[in-house]
């Protein structure tokens, strides 16, 4: 397995959200006073907190783990800074190693008319990756990036969100296996759901 392909596992693993938190019920949120963080425990025993600006226009997202053989001290494995435009709608994301590095870009694409969430284009922040394609207007070539992920949203009639479609650079593994049944780095506001009245506190 090459780094790409390390690095997209994990990044599959941690920071796949479905449309609502709810949906998660096997997890436990926290709520902090101040309003402007929530921590969430999974299944897998790792740690996910939510933080926001105070314009509630830029939310940051880490996963922490914990450290193996250490005494229950945590480790950050990887961090997600999101951007939202003025009505609210997630428009790009920065995601990051537990050292800060940036590993990848993530722009998000909207719906002309209905404002579904449609597109989401994952790049590569370590090595810009272009390829040269014709301009159907001009017909002169240029260079473009290319993404290095390709996520299509999809509605049913009734305008529930399906299975996403996913094309990816690394070869010889399917969408689900790098990044699980959904695949979509998307999230939807935690600070809008309402805590699971079962849940346990994490601490």
């Amino acid at each position: 397995m090459n780094t790409i392909q390390k690095v997209t596992l994990l990044f599959g693993s941690l920071a796949i959200a479905l449309p609502g938190f709810a949906q998660a019920s096997n997890k436990s949120v926290l709520h902090n006073k101040r309003h402007n963080v929530r921590i969430m425990r999974n299944d897998d025993g790792s740690f996910t907190e939510f933080r926001k600006s105070s314009d509630e226009r830029v939310i940051e997202r880490r996963n922490y783990h914990d450290r193996q053989g250490g005494n229950g001290d945590r480790v950050l494995r990887m961090s997600i800074i999101y951007r939202k435009d003025v009505h609210g709608k997630l428009r790009s994301g920065r995601i990051h190693d537990g050292t800060g590095k940036i590993l990848y870009r993530v722009v998000y694409g909207y719906h002309k008319t209905t404002g579904q969430l449609v597109a989401e284009n994952m790049y590569d922040a370590r090595v810009k990756r272009t390829e040269v394609v014709t301009d159907p207007q001009s017909g002169e070539a240029k260079e473009v990036e290319v993404p290095v992920r390709k996520l299509y949203h999809r509605y049913d009639a009734q305008g529930r969100r399906a299975k996403p479609i996913v094309f990816c650079l690394p070869a010889g593994k399917r969408a689900e296996e790098l990044f699980g049944p959904d695949g979509s780095s998307h999230i939807e506001d935690p600070w809008k759901k309402t805590a699971n009245p079962n849940a346990r506190p994490t601490r």
